[in-house]
């Protein structure tokens, strides 16, 4: 009981309460192009992409993803997917949002009950995440104009 009190009071603590219709949300588009090579993570939609660099652990962690693969000792990612399944807590999506010319800013959607919640993540951590509870990703279509690059 202590452990279920602790980690609402975290994610509470953490979170902004929305109303988050079912649908896709405006001005994004579905992440349906992802791979990953080395430390370079490739992540779009159709023949537009952001190439981004990230470290080895990271990439690491969205390939085991991908590849549906846990690990003889579970990773922080494989733990934290089991934790909100145990909890009834379903991850919707995850949304990457915006980039500052230094980071990536994305948001993991969350629903428990009858709320909604947002939590701001690292686009890693929250695609590895997405990855192994099979939620969607989806891409602001202006950061994906911004950023992207023609990858067909």
């Amino acid at each position: 009981m202590k452990l279920k009190t602790a980690l609402l009071a975290t994610l509470v603590s953490l979170v902004v309460v929305l109303a988050m219709p079912e649908s896709e949300p405006e001005g994004y588009v579905p992440a349906n192009v992802l791979d990953v090579r080395e430390n370079t993570i490739i992540i779009g939609n159709n023949c537009t992409a952001i190439v981004a660099e990230t470290s080895p652990e990271r990439a690491y962690n969205i390939l085991l993803g991908m590849e549906k693969i846990v690990p003889e000792r579970p990773t922080t990612h494989d733990t934290i997917a089991q934790i909100l399944k145990s909890f009834n807590i379903t991850v919707l999506r995850l949304t990457l949002d915006s980039y500052d010319g230094r980071y990536y800013y994305s948001s993991l959607y969350l629903s428990g009950g009858r709320k909604i919640l947002r939590l701001d993540v690292m686009p890693s951590d929250g695609i590895a995440i997405a990855l192994r509870t099979g939620a969607e990703i989806l891409i602001n279509s202006t950061l994906l104009k911004e950023v992207g690059v023609t990858i067909c």
